[in-house]
């Protein structure tokens, strides 16, 4: 569900930016998450003053800020298909931190899941890099690191902070973050925008609600592999929106890609019925 719904805060990224500068709409993102947030914040102040984790919660707020801004930036000047690609290397990231600062185990299962997903991928968008700029690629690749970055934190302090804390956090701080670039380029939306912008903000904030909740509940390296769904959702907004129809390799890709979804799965069933 969550990935679902940042794929469609993607497209309406894409429709906003022609328009609307990316401080912009991720400053008016942040404020509507804010909004959203006032009753649990109100209700939970005295925790929200009281953080178990500063050096973390402060490197997940610079990675979630170079995720949403480099991520808005990628998608906003080069072909959705690069910028796709580029930034399912996060789950490649995530592998790889997890591992070494959660000592979360990547096996070679594991490690052939993400393999077998991000190849996948590649027969589905087909990037053509040769004609993608170089500063938008490495913005690209920077933005998908910060991205694995804040979901490694996550991962880390929701066992002892809230979902409350995490979101509040992230929502106030990015915001703060963009307040000043956000406000310079600011131009009053007309209703159209100003109606995107605002499902931009509701949208967004569902995805992360249920983002956090998921790596709560699981371990980061195997909730980040699901990142994969994207491309599914990805060839479905492109059929209905813009009727673009996959060719015979998008498929392929699209059906290896389910498949290294159910390889964990797998893999647990072939070592049970070993024992």
């Amino acid at each position: 569900m969550s990935t679902a719904l940042f794929v469609f805060v993607g497209v309406l990224v894409r429709i906003l930016s022609d328009t609307i500068d990316v401080f912009q709409i991720l400053l008016f993102r942040q404020l509507v998450f804010i909004t959203l947030l006032i009753p649990s914040i109100i209700i939970s102040i005295d925790t929200l003053l009281k953080p178990q984790m500063v050096h973390l919660h402060l490197l997940r707020i610079v990675g979630a800020f170079m995720a949403l801004y480099l991520g808005f930036i990628t998608v906003s000047n080069i072909p959705l298909a690069d910028a796709t690609a580029l930034g399912f290397t996060q789950v490649l990231f995530v592998a790889i931190i997890s591992r070494v600062f959660l000592s979360e185990s990547v096996g070679i299962a594991r490690q052939i899941t993400v393999l077998v997903g991000f190849c996948g991928v590649l027969l589905v968008v087909q990037p053509v890099f040769e004609a993608t700029s170089t500063i938008y690629t490495l913005a690209g690749l920077a933005g998908a690191l910060g991205a694995a970055v804040a979901v490694v934190c996550v991962r880390r302090m929701s066992r002892s902070e809230s979902r409350v804390i995490l979101l509040t956090y992230q929502a106030v701080f990015v915001g703060l973050i963009a307040l000043i670039p956000g406000l310079l380029a600011w131009q009053w939306p007309t209703m159209h925008e100003l109606v995107l912008l605002v499902f931009v903000g509701v949208i967004s904030s569902a995805a992360q609600w249920i983002g956090v909740t998921a790596y709560k509940l699981g371990e980061a390296n195997v909730i980040a592999n699901i990142e994969y769904a994207k491309i599914i959702y990805s060839l479905a907004f492109g059929y209905w929106l813009f009727a673009e129809i996959p060719n015979s390799v998008a498929v392929v890709g699209a059906l290896i890609i389910i498949g290294s979804g159910f390889l964990p799965l797998a893999s647990r069933y072939w070592s049970k019925s070993l024992r």
